[in-house]
């Protein structure tokens, strides 16, 4: 059985994963809604400077599909605009909801096919408790669409604010919500290349944390296949999180497993530092070199006196060379496992 996360609520100096409590489910907007098909430079802080379009550049706005049926899925939200591509919270057919993703059939042959990889990846998953599983896909009226279950829950991504008021200081709360955290991705994680398929694009965006109960892997379009991988897909990639090899010139190599347990172990340094295991950049051939040349930062604080072997599991996880990286991902959370349950009681920086 996978760790569950914790759902009651914490006394202030103390932390849970805020779930319970917490509105709407797959893709949360983080954002004030933008509309037209204007362009801008948007700067995250977990990755690159970015130029995002408002809307397709093909005449068609995310708004315009807004109570307007594609294939019986009935769009009621937008939870994401990225040029040809939107995402929605969608009534079903039946009446339930359904996390509806579109792709305009005149947009980049590259997004169409990784719209179809994602499909793919999504059947190949089908049997995955924790991959959100596929209701529907095809094309309608100028669209390829692609329906998931929808699943309650906040991105990894927009707890990371709150984790980082928790992990600031020591707490046995904030070391459970770690461990917790840490073992139920893993575990996410190893089923998935269990069912022969490699995530990719593995970040805080793409993790969803259900209420009060298990990790959900969510955006396949960058995914690998056993058997029929791809080699041609121009793929994703969050450059603060994607392994060495993801970001090579092109053509770049088809991720493998290790692939995203470098990703995870960034995560987790992520989670627990407030900051990357590299030194940011906004560029793909900086942060390359950087993984190249420089080791990934110390653990630093009370989590590096806390769990005294942590740092040894990560940091082998994130070796630029994939084949010294642990064998497999159950090798890693075997480890990673270890490490965390050898934890010095009461431990404080």
């Amino acid at each position: 059985m996978p760790p569950h996360l914790p759902t009651a609520a914490p006394p202030a100096t103390t932390t849970a994963l805020p779930l319970q409590n917490r509105p709407g489910g797959r893709h949360q907007p983080t954002a004030p809604a933008q509309h037209g098909p204007t362009t801008s430079r948007v700067t995250s802080p977990e990755g690159p400077a970015i130029r995002r379009r408002r809307g397709c550049p093909h005449g068609r706005t995310a708004d315009d599909l807004l109570g307007v049926p594609v294939a019986g899925y009935t769009p009621l939200e937008v939870l994401r605009r990225r040029g040809c591509q939107n995402v929605y919270r969608a009534k079903t057919p039946g009446g339930g909801h359904a996390a509806l993703k579109t792709t305009c059939l005149d947009a980049d042959p590259n997004a169409l096919a990784r719209a179809r990889n994602e499909v793919l990846g999504l059947r190949q998953t089908a049997t995955h408790p924790l991959v959100a599983d596929l209701v529907g896909h095809g094309n309608h009226d100028g669209l390829h669409y692609l329906a998931t279950a929808w699943q309650r829950g906040v991105s990894l991504h927009q707890l990371l604010e709150h984790l980082d008021r928790s992990m600031t200081a020591w707490s046995p709360t904030g070391a459970e919500v770690f461990t917790r955290l840490a073992l139920a991705l893993c575990h996410a994680l190893d089923g998935l290349h269990h069912h022969g398929v490699v995530h990719g694009d593995l970040s805080p965006r793409n993790i969803l944390a259900g209420h009060g109960t298990t990790i959900t892997l969510i955006d396949l379009d960058s995914c690998a296949r056993t058997g029929d991988p791809d080699p041609a897909l121009r793929r994703g990639a969050t450059i603060m999180y994607a392994a060495p090899e993801c970001l090579a010139p092109r053509p770049r190599p088809v991720p493998g497993p290790t692939a995203d347990q470098y990703s995870t172990a960034a995560i987790l340094y992520r989670v627990l530092q407030q900051r990357h295991h590299l030194p940011h950049a906004t560029r793909r051939a900086t942060v390359r070199e950087f993984q190249l040349t420089r080791p990934p930062r110390l653990l630093t604080g009370w989590p590096a006196t806390t769990w005294p072997g942590l740092a040894a599991v990560l940091h082998q996880a994130l070796h630029p060379d994939s084949e010294h990286r642990h064998p497999t991902t159950g090798d890693f959370t075997s480890h990673l496992r270890a490490a965390l349950a050898l934890a010095r009681s009461g431990a404080t920086p």
